[in-house]
């Protein structure tokens, strides 16, 4: 919806006339300099609608300035800095000034989504009867509901300005921070032959607006006269999926890719593919394509021409001739990236497990073909903190990921060694990317342990070894923590003394009949209890001795009962095998009890059993 000039009357008063002694005074605007100006701006409808790239308006009247991200744009995209402008409409060259009012009248504010959301009223300056004569002003705008509507964004109609000089009907319109312009915004005419602004062209200052904190952009009315067809640029994007340097058959046009570029004038502005530029000022147009991480460039193509180079910027001279036309083709591809994990495989099963831990400083190696031909590597990495290293910015093409194993440690896979993957680079809307690649590598570190005999844990180096805890933790399995019929010498828990408070004896080698631990203390209960005679023929002790003694040994020579162990056929948890002996003990399957009996004696009886343990040191010579 628009607001028309005449509403503003109530904010200025009646019309004011500068030969009768007044003097209109606006506001002081602060100086100095806010640097280069970033975003873009580019000219629409009233409601924000593009009028086909460059195609014509059909009036003065219909254009209107819009800023910030564009309809395609991302609502970050090339947004404005936060802040209050002053607006221009010149030639293409800039020096014809064509905008017809006082700059107090052309001010707009960007909001903090940089999009233009304010247009401001002011005092304009016309010729009447000699005089100067001073009226309220504030240019038309309109809800820009094609582009980015829901951030505030509004257009503001550009008209009142003269016709342009051009031939090819081009006009260009600025916009600068209140804080870079040049001119004084609070300038009064009072000669007939001022200008309305105080200001003129003059080298690198145009009309008070200074190109290296300016944006402009370029657009056409229908004019009568001598057709002129003003210069072109065209400005496109491809995923050169294929990594050739050439926009082969299939391979897409990119349509939101940033590309800024610098006119003849100094003035930098930012598109998005596929673009056109409106080159009617002759001279040298840079272009510089942006190159977001992840990404690529292959190829870079001026006139259809490959730069000698390939180059994220490169410079178009353009004559100024009617019908002129020049492109500008960039191509890029997306980089990939493999995350390389080695994994401490506790359960030997080669799948990691949410529990399992990656290990330090394990050596990783990646080598490839790309997909030009060229080899890849071989680049060496090691796993950090978390037993993972990244190779990132792989190009397209096939490679092989390896782990290199330290010599002669004592490690040993549960896995492959190898991955071979490849790299493919793919495009979403604006986005390229490559393949992201996750492999991990399974491994154990192999101990061997000597187990111990029933009779060593009976005998006075084996009992000398256990602690405690050792004694409290067995006492809590049911073969022990209760009183069992078959146990003369003593009764279960292994505490040193009888149910009835009498002290267990003391224990005796049987070979000298030497004292090897003294009467009252759960170490000569635990020795008389593995020496006891069956006498009675009850398999359960058989098993309950076994069973003790393989329990000594999972604490003492494996590091705890939850480690794995070779059984002769797999890998097997000690915490289960203890498991399935206690529910045999418990079952009443005498066979079943005299089977597990065996089964532990001959893990006893083992002097290398080979078990998993915990990661030896990473060294590489």
């Amino acid at each position: 919806m628009k607001r028309n000039i005449l509403t503003s009357l109530i904010m200025i008063g009646l019309l004011l006339v500068v030969s009768e002694g007044f003097t209109f005074t606006q506001p002081a605007v602060a100086t100095g300099s806010s640097g280069p100006l970033s975003g873009a701006i580019f000219t629409t409808t009233e409601n924000g609608d593009v009028v086909n790239e460059n195609v014509r308006y059909e009036a003065k009247e219909d254009v209107y300035l819009d800023g910030g991200p564009g309809e395609q744009a991302p609502s970050r995209a090339a947004a404005l800095p936060a802040g209050e402008y002053f607006f221009q409409v010149t030639d293409p060259s800039g020096q014809v000034l064509l905008s017809t009012d006082h700059i107090s009248c052309r001010k707009v504010g960007v909001n903090d989504n940089g999009v233009i959301d304010t247009v401001f009223s002011g005092v304009n300056y016309e010729k009447s009867k000699g005089n100067w004569v001073a009226t309220p002003c504030q240019h038309n705008s309109g809800i820009d509901i094609y582009d980015h509507d829901e951030l505030g964004a509004i257009t503001v109609q550009l008209y009142p300005y003269d016709d342009t000089p051009n031939p090819g009907g081009v006009y260009k319109v600025w916009i600068t921070p209140v804080i870079d312009y040049q001119g004084d915004p609070n300038f009064v005419p009072t000669k007939m032959s001022d200008p309305v602004n105080g200001e003129d062209y003059s080298p690198g200052n145009f009309h008070g607006f200074i190109p290296h904190h300016s944006k402009t952009d370029n657009y056409k009315v229908d004019k009568k006269g001598k057709p002129f067809t003003p210069p072109m640029i065209t400005v496109d994007k491809f995923h050169d999926a294929n990594f050739n340097g050439v926009q082969d058959e299939g391979e897409e046009t990119v349509s939101g890719w940033t590309v800024d570029y610098t006119d003849p004038l100094d003035v930098s502005n930012t598109i998005f593919t596929s673009a056109m530029v409106d080159a009617s000022v002759p001279g040298t147009y840079t272009f510089t394509e942006d190159q977001p991480a992840g990404t690529y460039q292959t190829a870079s193509f001026v006139d259809g021409v490959a730069t000698a180079t390939v180059t994220a910027t490169v410079d178009v001279f353009v004559a100024g001739e009617s019908g002129e036309t020049h492109t500008v083709l960039y191509g890029n591809v997306g980089l990939g990236d493999v995350t390389a994990c080695k994994v401490y495989d506790a359960d030997a099963d080669g799948i990691v497990d949410a529990s399992e831990s990656g290990v330090v400083g394990w050596k990783m190696r990646l080598n490839g073909t790309l997909l030009d031909g060229t080899l890849f590597g071989p680049v060496d990495q090691f796993t950090g903190g978390d037993g993972c290293t990244t190779f990132g910015d792989l190009l397209p093409g096939d490679y092989r990921l390896e782990e290199i194993f330290p010599e002669d440690q004592g490690w040993t896979t549960t896995g492959a060694t190898y991955s071979e993957f490849t790299i493919v680079s793919t495009l979403s809307g604006a986005v390229m990317s490559g393949t992201s690649v996750s492999v991990s590598f399974t491994n154990v570190y192999i101990g061997t342990a000597d187990f111990g005999t029933k009779g060593y844990w009976h005998n006075k180096n084996g009992l000398s070894e256990l602690v405690l805890d050792d004694v409290l933790y067995v006492n809590s399995l049911l073969p022990y923590s209760a009183a069992s019929s078959y146990f003369g010498a003593g009764d279960e828990p292994f505490d040193g003394y009888f149910a009835d408070g009498t002290p267990v004896g003391a224990a005796f080698n049987n070979d000298d009949g030497s004292e090897i631990w003294g009467s009252g203390t759960w170490q000569a209960e635990v020795s008389n209890y593995l020496i006891d005679p069956n006498a009675g023929g009850d398999p359960r002790e058989q098993l309950g001795q076994q069973l003790l003694a393989f329990i000594f040994n999972t604490i003492h020579r494996l590091g705890g009962t939850d480690v794995y162990f070779w059984d002769g056929i797999a890998w097997v948890n000690a915490g289960d095998i203890i498991q399935a002996a206690i529910d045999a003990w418990a079952s009443g399957d005498s066979a079943a009890q005299v089977e597990t009996a065996q089964m532990l004696d001959g893990f006893n009886n083992d002097d290398s059993i080979q078990f998993i343990g915990a990661p030896g040191p990473v060294i590489y010579t």
